[in-house]
């Protein structure tokens, strides 16, 4: 009895109709980035393919609305270059990131890196400690609030405070207008208060 090749069974598997979902997610994986593009592929990446629905995991709110507005024109350029049927596509930020089983938050797609774009790390609001590196998921939205309330009182606490409003602000904007933005775009307004609508 002769051998075949890996290839060649996954390709007899991938034919049968329980296996025919994941070939084709395959294929997209395999054509993702020619599809997109390297800049798209980066912060966008399949994470699965449910009744002809492709899913994609993106890396925040902004690229999955904008990759809405694409999604015609890339469904239509999947199913073309990969004689596919795809009927729609869905694009998510919540997604991008998953919970492994040490219910620690790690990267989705595994061609991305975890680290932040250069552009965000100088920007002058970044606080490297606000972001967790790695916390269990909150289990409810009241849960999720309670997090990011504490987190923002416990970053505000080691943030200096603005000399102008004596408000916490990021040591970024101290550096670069000797103050804290609000301030400092209020100051090209005229004498306007910190908190007045």
């Amino acid at each position: 009895m002769p051998l075949d090749s890996i290839h060649t069974v996954i390709h007899q598997l991938e034919q049968q109709p329980r296996w025919r979902s994941r070939g084709q997610f395959r294929q997209v994986l395999n054509h993702w980035t020619a599809v997109v593009g390297e800049g798209v592929a980066r912060q966008a990446a399949p994470v699965r393919l449910d009744q002809d629905v492709l899913h994609v995991a993106v890396v925040n709110p902004m690229w999955a609305q904008t990759l809405t507005l694409e999604r015609l024109r890339i469904l239509a350029k999947l199913n073309d270059c990969l004689n596919l049927n795809l009927s729609d596509i869905r694009f998510s930020s919540g997604d991008w990131y998953r919970q492994n089983k040490s219910g620690k938050i790690a990267a989705a797609p595994a061609s991305s890196s975890p680290e932040l774009p250069e552009w965000l790390r100088q920007h002058p609001s970044y606080e490297p400690r606000a972001i967790p590196r790695s916390l269990q998921r909150p289990q409810t939205p009241a849960e999720s609030f309670e997090r990011w309330a504490g987190m923002t009182q416990q970053l505000a606490a080691q943030q200096p405070l603005c000399p102008q409003c004596q408000c916490p602000c990021p040591t970024g904007e101290l550096k670069r207008w000797g103050r804290c933005s609000i301030c400092a775009v209020e100051g090209l307004k005229g004498p306007v208060g910190r908190h007045s609508v």
